[in-house]
C-alpha cells in the first residue's frame, strides 16, 4: 500500500514526538517535542481531526512556555542556595555522581572534604539540579573549582545564570570577587563560553575582572 504525502508527514511527526521522549536533556526533549507536536497539529488540521490538532497545539504551546521560562526568565525559575555543612545531601549527591565527577573534576575530589569549602545548590524551584563549590582564596576573592549540573539540565545554561552574565553567585557573595579554576580542557572551554578569561596562576576571571 502506497502512503500519501500527508500520511508520511503524520508518521514523521509521530516519530519526532517518540524520539523526543528518549532524550535525557530536558531542553532537547522540549525542542524536539515542540517540532513534533507542531507538525502533528498541522497534520490534524489537514485531515480534519480537530481533537488531534487541539491536543498537539496545546502540547506545542506548553513547550514554548517552558522554554521561554527556562531561557528568558531564569531568575524566576532557577536559584542558588548556600548549603550549611556538613550536609548528608551533598555527600549523597557527590557519591551518586562520583564516576562522572571523578573524570571531570579530578583535583576537586582530593579536596572535597576540606572544612573551608563552601557548597551551593543550584535549584530549579525546589529541586536540586546541580552543586557548585569553592573556597576563599583571599578575604575578598572566592575561587570556584567545582560546577556540576546533572545531565538533564546541562543545556539550560545554568552556568550563565550562576557564574556568567546572570552573576547569581556574585550577588550571593556580594563582597567577593569570583574567580574560577579548570581541571580540564573541556572545563576551560566551558569557562570561556561563559565569558571568563585566563589569568596568571591558572585562574579565570569574568569579563576582565582583576
Amino acid at each position: 500500500m502506497e502512503l500519501s504525502a500527508v500520511e508520511i508527514f503524520g508518521y514523521l511527526a509521530s516519530a519526532l514526538i517518540a524520539y523526543s521522549l528518549t532524550r535525557s536533556s530536558i531542553v532537547k526533549l522540549r525542542w524536539i517535542n515542540l517540532f513534533g507536536a507542531s507538525s502533528f497539529c498541522i497534520y490534524g488540521i489537514i485531515i480534519g481531526a480537530v481533537p488531534v490538532a487541539l491536543l498537539n497545539g496545546f502540547i506545542a504551546i506548553t513547550n514554548v512556555v517552558f522554554l521561554r521560562r527556562m531561557f528568558l526568565q531564569a531568575e524566576q525559575h532557577f536559584s542558588v542556595l548556600e548549603v550549611n555543612m556538613p550536609s548528608n545531601y551533598v555527600d549523597f549527591f557527590l557519591n551518586y555522581h562520583k564516576k562522572e565527577i571523578d573524570s571531570l573534576f579530578p583535583r576537586f575530589c582530593k579536596t572535597a572534604q576540606l572544612s573551608e569549602r563552601l557548597y551551593f545548590f543550584m535549584m530549579e524551584n525546589t529541586e536540586v539540579v546541580g552543586v557548585l563549590s569553592g573556597r576563599k582564596m583571599t578575604p575578598t576573592t572566592f575561587v570556584v573549582d567545582f560546577d556540576f549540573v546533572i545531565p538533564e539540565y546541562r543545556d539550560c545554561k545554568l552556568g550563565e545564570f550562576v557564574l556568567g552574565k546572570g552573576q547569581e553567585l556574585q550577588k550571593l557573595l556580594e563582597d567577593k570577587t569570583i574567580v574560577a579554576t579548570a581541571d580540564s580542557v573541556e572545563h576551560e572551554n566551558y569557562l570561556e563560553r561563559l565569558g571568563f578569561q585566563p589569568r596568571k596562576g591558572g585562574l579565570w576571571t569574568y569579563n576582565n575582572q582583576n
